[in-house]
Protein backbone atom coordinates (compact mmCIF):
# COMPACT_ATOMS: atom_id res chain seq x y z
CA UNK A 1 0.00 0.00 0.00
CA UNK A 2 2.71 2.13 0.75
CA UNK A 3 4.28 2.38 -2.55
CA UNK A 4 0.70 2.97 -4.38
CA UNK A 5 0.87 6.22 -5.56
CA UNK A 6 -1.01 8.08 -7.77
CA UNK A 7 -2.67 5.68 -10.72
CA UNK A 8 0.38 3.09 -9.64
CA UNK A 9 3.26 2.01 -11.34
CA UNK A 10 1.43 0.98 -14.70
CA UNK A 11 4.29 -0.80 -17.77
CA UNK A 12 3.41 -1.98 -21.53
CA UNK A 13 2.08 -5.54 -19.89
CA UNK A 14 -1.20 -4.24 -17.57
CA UNK A 15 -2.34 -2.14 -20.50
CA UNK A 16 -2.01 -5.55 -22.79
CA UNK A 17 -3.97 -7.33 -19.98
CA UNK A 18 -6.04 -4.52 -19.10
CA UNK A 19 -10.04 -5.79 -18.84
CA UNK A 20 -12.47 -3.97 -16.76
CA UNK A 21 -12.01 -6.17 -13.72
CA UNK A 22 -7.97 -4.98 -13.95
CA UNK A 23 -9.27 -1.54 -14.22
CA UNK A 24 -11.71 -1.87 -11.72
CA UNK A 25 -9.00 -2.93 -8.90
CA UNK A 26 -7.16 -0.63 -10.16
CA UNK A 27 -9.35 2.43 -9.25
CA UNK A 28 -9.88 0.07 -6.27
CA UNK A 29 -5.95 0.56 -5.22
CA UNK A 30 -6.35 4.59 -5.45
CA UNK A 31 -9.62 4.88 -3.82
CA UNK A 32 -6.96 2.91 -0.71
CA UNK A 33 -4.54 4.76 -1.00
CA UNK A 34 -6.13 8.10 -0.75
CA UNK A 35 -8.15 7.16 2.56
CA UNK A 36 -4.83 5.99 3.78
CA UNK A 37 -2.61 8.78 2.97
CA UNK A 38 -5.39 11.68 3.99
CA UNK A 39 -5.82 9.90 7.61
CA UNK A 40 -2.60 10.66 7.84
CA UNK A 41 -1.57 14.01 6.44
CA UNK A 42 -4.63 15.10 5.36
CA UNK A 43 -6.97 15.42 2.32
CA UNK A 44 -4.79 18.04 0.26
CA UNK A 45 -1.64 16.64 1.43
CA UNK A 46 -3.07 12.96 0.02
CA UNK A 47 -4.38 14.65 -3.20
CA UNK A 48 -0.28 16.44 -3.59
CA UNK A 49 0.88 13.39 -2.84
CA UNK A 50 -0.74 11.22 -5.34
CA UNK A 51 0.05 13.64 -8.11
CA UNK A 52 3.49 13.11 -8.00
CA UNK A 53 3.87 10.95 -10.53
CA UNK A 54 0.54 10.96 -12.20
CA UNK A 55 1.45 13.71 -14.59
CA UNK A 56 4.65 11.55 -16.39
CA UNK A 57 2.04 8.98 -16.95
CA UNK A 58 -0.34 10.72 -18.20
CA UNK A 59 2.44 12.13 -21.00
CA UNK A 60 3.14 8.87 -21.87
CA UNK A 61 -0.16 7.55 -22.07
CA UNK A 62 -2.53 10.59 -23.29
CA UNK A 63 0.77 11.83 -25.36
CA UNK A 64 0.65 8.54 -27.50
CA UNK A 65 -3.25 9.35 -28.85
CA UNK A 66 -2.78 12.87 -29.29
CA UNK A 67 0.79 14.11 -29.36
CA UNK A 68 0.35 14.19 -33.35
CA UNK A 69 -2.89 14.86 -34.28
CA UNK A 70 -6.22 16.89 -33.07
CA UNK A 71 -7.95 16.26 -29.59
CA UNK A 72 -10.85 14.55 -31.60
CA UNK A 73 -9.21 12.05 -33.53
CA UNK A 74 -6.57 11.30 -30.58
CA UNK A 75 -9.56 10.62 -27.81
CA UNK A 76 -11.54 8.78 -30.55
CA UNK A 77 -8.57 6.72 -31.37
CA UNK A 78 -8.49 6.00 -27.40
CA UNK A 79 -12.41 4.61 -27.04
CA UNK A 80 -11.18 1.40 -27.03
CA UNK A 81 -9.14 1.44 -23.98
CA UNK A 82 -12.16 3.21 -22.54
CA UNK A 83 -14.37 0.35 -23.27
CA UNK A 84 -12.32 -2.49 -22.06
CA UNK A 85 -12.01 -0.46 -18.82
CA UNK A 86 -15.78 -0.34 -18.20
CA UNK A 87 -16.53 3.31 -19.94
CA UNK A 88 -18.91 3.98 -22.56
CA UNK A 89 -17.44 7.25 -24.08
CA UNK A 90 -18.90 9.50 -27.15
CA UNK A 91 -16.41 11.81 -28.85
CA UNK A 92 -17.72 15.89 -29.88
CA UNK A 93 -14.97 18.19 -31.91
CA UNK A 94 -15.90 21.58 -30.77
CA UNK A 95 -12.65 22.92 -32.29
CA UNK A 96 -12.61 26.75 -33.31
CA UNK A 97 -10.15 28.65 -35.75
CA UNK A 98 -7.13 28.69 -33.56
CA UNK A 99 -8.22 26.40 -31.01
CA UNK A 100 -8.25 22.37 -30.93
CA UNK A 101 -10.74 21.77 -28.30
CA UNK A 102 -12.74 18.22 -27.70
CA UNK A 103 -15.27 17.18 -25.46
CA UNK A 104 -15.28 13.95 -24.10
CA UNK A 105 -18.91 12.43 -22.82
CA UNK A 106 -19.07 9.20 -20.08
CA UNK A 107 -22.32 7.47 -20.23
CA UNK A 108 -20.93 4.95 -17.82
CA UNK A 109 -19.06 5.76 -14.89
CA UNK A 110 -17.81 1.99 -13.46
CA UNK A 111 -16.07 3.74 -10.16
CA UNK A 112 -19.18 5.75 -8.76
CA UNK A 113 -20.66 2.96 -6.34
CA UNK A 114 -16.65 2.28 -5.34
CA UNK A 115 -15.82 5.26 -3.83
CA UNK A 116 -18.86 4.59 -1.11
CA UNK A 117 -16.99 1.86 -0.07
CA UNK A 118 -14.16 3.60 0.99
CA UNK A 119 -16.51 6.41 2.52
CA UNK A 120 -16.15 8.80 -0.18
CA UNK A 121 -19.53 10.49 -1.12
CA UNK A 122 -17.93 10.90 -4.54
CA UNK A 123 -15.12 9.63 -7.10
CA UNK A 124 -14.37 12.83 -8.68
CA UNK A 125 -11.93 14.19 -6.06
CA UNK A 126 -9.73 10.81 -6.42
CA UNK A 127 -10.37 10.51 -10.35
CA UNK A 128 -11.47 12.94 -12.41
CA UNK A 129 -9.93 15.94 -10.69
CA UNK A 130 -6.43 13.88 -10.31
CA UNK A 131 -6.76 13.18 -14.34
CA UNK A 132 -7.62 16.76 -14.90
CA UNK A 133 -4.57 18.25 -12.92
CA UNK A 134 -2.17 15.60 -14.34
CA UNK A 135 -3.24 16.51 -17.50
CA UNK A 136 -2.90 20.16 -17.37
CA UNK A 137 0.72 19.35 -16.00
CA UNK A 138 1.77 16.94 -18.37
CA UNK A 139 0.44 18.90 -21.33
CA UNK A 140 1.64 22.67 -20.70
CA UNK A 141 -0.99 25.35 -22.40
CA UNK A 142 -4.11 22.64 -22.19
CA UNK A 143 -7.32 23.20 -20.45
CA UNK A 144 -8.81 20.70 -18.81
CA UNK A 145 -12.41 20.98 -17.05
CA UNK A 146 -15.19 19.07 -15.70
CA UNK A 147 -18.50 20.21 -16.98
CA UNK A 148 -20.68 17.42 -15.56
CA UNK A 149 -20.44 14.36 -13.22
CA UNK A 150 -23.01 11.71 -12.42
CA UNK A 151 -21.86 11.67 -8.96
CA UNK A 152 -23.64 15.00 -8.68
CA UNK A 153 -26.97 13.77 -10.74
CA UNK A 154 -25.70 14.34 -13.98
CA UNK A 155 -27.25 12.22 -16.60
CA UNK A 156 -23.02 11.66 -18.16
CA UNK A 157 -20.17 13.29 -16.99
CA UNK A 158 -18.45 15.15 -19.42
CA UNK A 159 -15.16 17.05 -19.85
CA UNK A 160 -14.02 19.75 -22.06
CA UNK A 161 -10.19 19.72 -22.90
CA UNK A 162 -8.73 22.69 -25.28
CA UNK A 163 -5.02 23.48 -26.56
CA UNK A 164 -4.11 26.04 -28.80
CA UNK A 165 -4.42 24.03 -32.83
CA UNK A 166 -1.05 23.52 -34.01
CA UNK A 167 -0.68 24.43 -37.90
CA UNK A 168 -0.64 20.54 -38.98
CA UNK A 169 -3.69 20.00 -37.33
CA UNK A 170 -5.72 22.82 -38.38
CA UNK A 171 -8.41 21.69 -40.76
CA UNK A 172 -10.12 23.99 -43.18
CA UNK A 173 -13.74 25.46 -42.16
CA UNK A 174 -16.30 23.90 -44.30
CA UNK A 175 -18.97 26.49 -45.64
CA UNK A 176 -22.31 25.01 -46.31
CA UNK A 177 -22.59 24.87 -49.82
CA UNK A 178 -26.12 26.79 -51.71
CA UNK A 179 -27.30 23.14 -52.51
CA UNK A 180 -26.64 21.72 -49.07
CA UNK A 181 -28.78 25.05 -47.72
CA UNK A 182 -31.62 23.91 -49.67
CA UNK A 183 -31.60 20.63 -48.91
CA UNK A 184 -31.83 21.26 -45.34
CA UNK A 185 -34.63 23.59 -45.61
CA UNK A 186 -36.34 20.67 -47.83
CA UNK A 187 -35.82 18.28 -44.46
CA UNK A 188 -37.28 20.99 -42.12
CA UNK A 189 -40.05 22.03 -44.32
CA UNK A 190 -42.48 19.37 -42.18
CA UNK A 191 -41.06 20.71 -38.99
CA UNK A 192 -41.46 24.63 -39.97
CA UNK A 193 -45.06 23.56 -40.52
CA UNK A 194 -45.33 22.70 -37.38
CA UNK A 195 -43.97 25.11 -35.37
CA UNK A 196 -46.67 27.55 -37.97
CA UNK A 197 -49.63 24.92 -36.43
CA UNK A 198 -47.87 25.64 -32.77
CA UNK A 199 -48.06 29.71 -33.35
CA UNK A 200 -51.83 29.38 -34.24
CA UNK A 201 -52.82 27.27 -31.62
CA UNK A 202 -51.08 29.34 -29.20
CA UNK A 203 -53.18 32.71 -30.99
CA UNK A 204 -55.78 31.14 -30.62
CA UNK A 205 -55.72 29.96 -27.00
CA UNK A 206 -54.50 33.22 -25.98
CA UNK A 207 -57.43 35.20 -28.25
Amino acid sequence: MDNIIGIGDINMSDVMKMDSSKAVNMFRNRFAAYKKLASEIGEDAAFEKMMLNYPAQQKAFMGAFIDKTTLAKGFTHAKPIFRIMGFNMEVLDISQPGTDAVLEVQKVCPVLSLAKEYGLESPCRVICEMEQEATRKAFPGMKAKILSRQADGDCVCMFKYERPAKETTIEPQNKQSVFGHIVDLIRLTPKIFQIGINLLKNRFLNS
